[in-house]
């Protein structure tokens, strides 16, 4: 979904945002892990103080008061989004609406629990760096790590009649999502890191030894060593894929006012 009109920039920042949510929202892969994942902590979430951090629509607020949080504080930073999540959890006593972003939002009580969902198809390329500079510790984060994973094919096995080849091989030093379906491609090795309280926004990769002409990233969720969702399973996270041009890269992300810089080169 795209808009095609020209708006103010904040007004196009915000609806942009929305149609952004509701395609997370198609993803029922995504929804279905993340709520097994609140359900396999509910006896830590009874009772608790919560934090939905960028909230959304309000469904996993919804899900945390279900599951006997004492107080739920449901933060997001685009209206829209806002009032829709105020909407869907009016009927909760046990909610506060917050419309403020998560690293501006101080609650006056210690937070038991936080549930985020930052992560881009390349891990830190969209907000996950706002959960550096919370002005509260919360005791239990979900999840609290992923990994961004990387693996090597040959670019003839997975080239069709449109995106052929040759067109692959122009997309050198770009980086491009969805470019193919994953199919049962292995994500093979790591390439970043991030748990809550420690960062990788800048790493070198080395592919000596290993056999391909084309690289593609995929992001894995965990908590603990639990694996929750994966690109591949959860449509939300595709693949990203960029012709192989040499045995190293670096990959570098910026924090930017809308998410991420994502810096790539081939070393």
């Amino acid at each position: 979904m795209d808009i095609l009109n020209v708006l103010p920039e904040a007004t196009f920042a915000a609806l942009d945002d929305l149609l952004t949510f509701i395609s997370i929202y198609d993803d029922r892969a995504r929804t279905r892990a993340y709520l097994r994942l609140l359900r396999a902590h509910r006896r830590a979430i009874a009772g608790a103080v919560c934090v939905d951090a960028g909230c959304g629509m309000g469904y996993f607020s919804e899900e945390l008061v279900r599951l006997g949080a004492r107080r739920v504080y449901a933060v997001e930073a685009n209206p829209h989004l806002y009032a829709l999540a105020s909407e869907r959890l009016a009927a909760y006593s046990e909610v506060v609406c917050v419309h403020q972003e998560i690293q501006q939002f101080e609650p006056d009580e210690p937070v038991d629990v936080l549930v985020h969902e930052f992560f881009g198809p390349l891990l830190y390329d969209e907000d996950l760096h706002v959960l550096e500079a919370l002005r509260f510790r919360p005791r239990l984060v979900l999840p609290d790590r992923a990994v961004l994973m990387g693996g090597l094919t040959w670019i003839e096995q997975v080239a069709d009649e449109t995106v052929t080849p040759a067109v692959v091989r122009r997309l050198e030093g770009a980086l491009v999502s969805g470019l193919f379906d994953e199919g049962d491609l292995p994500l093979q090795f790591p390439v970043a890191r991030w748990a809550f309280g420690q960062a990788e926004r800048e790493v070198v990769c080395d592919l000596s030894g290993r056999e391909g002409d084309l690289l593609y990233l995929g992001l894995q969720i965990y908590h603990g060593d639990r694996l929750i969702c994966q690109a591949g399973r959860c449509p939300n996270w595709p693949y990203v894929w960029t012709p192989r041009m040499g045995n190293r890269f670096r990959l570098r992300f910026v924090p930017a006012e809308r998410g991420a810089e994502v810096h790539f080169a081939w070393l």
